[in-house]
Formats: structure tokens, sequence, C-alpha cells
């Protein structure tokens, strides 16, 4: 059995899925922001913030990164993974609804640091769930995750954002990450 077989065994399935779909939500989201950004500015005002909307983001999420991957060695994967998502998801919620600039930035900085805990529980998901002779695979079809998002995620933001609004480029993702968390979440948990 190949590794990319190995890591669709149905034992394995939706924990793969779930784990590649949140690695691609967390991405989506993180190079979507700063295309979206000029219609932020124009809706809620806050020029001079601008760039913080983007680098509070990734600031966070080393730190979420950090002590996240530093949680699930000492404990498991569960509850730093639930925590991860539960942030990821609250952050795109408080930026989302945002009617202020400062409030957008504070959403994006709680949504980095729990994309950033998703990121290094991911790889010690696979460290636990997959066997070794799948955990490459695993680890390649994971960082494949970033493509699709660094290749379209902004021309779909764009349109979502000419469509219907900004918003709904933050907000629409929280259905699925909530759906994918909740997927992921029982065997890592174990």
């Amino acid at each position: 059995m190949s590794g990319v077989e190995g890591a669709f065994v149905p034992e394995r399935r939706l924990l793969t899925i779930g784990l590649i779909g949140l690695v691609t939500a967390a991405a989506f989201e993180g190079m979507a922001v700063p295309t979206i950004l000029p219609a932020m500015v124009e809706d809620l005002g806050g020029l001079d913030l601008y760039g913080w909307a983007f680098s509070a983001f990734w600031l966070t999420n080393i730190i979420g990164i950090t002590l996240a991957g530093s949680d699930a060695d000492r404990r498991g994967p569960g509850r730093a993974f639930a925590v991860g998502v539960i942030l990821f998801a609250a952050g795109m919620v408080v930026s989302g609804i945002a009617n202020e600039m400062s409030v957008v930035i504070a959403g994006r900085a709680v949504q980095g640091f729990g994309s950033g805990a998703i990121g290094s529980v991911v790889y010690a998901a696979i460290a636990r769930a997959y066997p070794a002779s799948v955990t490459p695979r695993m680890i390649a079809l994971v960082s494949s995750a970033w493509v699709v998002p660094g290749l379209i995620g902004p021309a779909l933001a764009g349109w979502v954002t000419d469509a219907f609004d900004w918003r709904w480029v933050i907000l629409g993702m929280v259905p699925p990450v909530l759906v994918m968390g909740l997927a992921v979440y029982p065997p890592l948990a174990r």
C-alpha cells in the first residue's frame, strides 16, 4: 500500500481530509485578507492600521505554533487542536462582524493564534495517527494544501468581495472550519 493510499484508508480518511482541509482554510485566510484589505478600509476606515490587519495574524501565528506545539508534545494534540480551531473560528467571527478596523485587527490576532495552533498540531497528529510508512506522504499532502489557496485564494477573495462583501470572505470559512474541526477532533483526543 502506498503512502497516499495509507493516508486515505477508511479508518483515517476523515482525519486526513479534515487535516488537509483545515490547513487549506488557514492558508486561504492568510492569503485572502491582503486582497480584501482595500475594501475593509473603504468600509471601516483605519487606513493607518492597514498593515496591522495582515501583521497581527502572522505575528500571533508564530506564538500559536510555539505554544500549541509544546502543549501537544506534553498533553497530546487534542486540547491544543480544539483551542486552535475555536480561536481560529472565533477570530474570523470577530473580524467578520467588526465595525471598525481595530476590532478587525483584534480578530485577526485571535485568528492567527488559532491558525498557528492548528498548523503545529497537524504535524503532531500525523506523527501519532499515521504509521511511519505513511508519514512522509501525509506531510507532503498537508504541505501541498497551501498550493491551491496560493494560486486562487486572492482571486476568489476578490470575486467574493466584488460579488457580495468582504465580510463573506472571512465569515464564509467559519462553518467549514468548525465542521472539519469536529471531524478531526475525536481521533486526536484519544
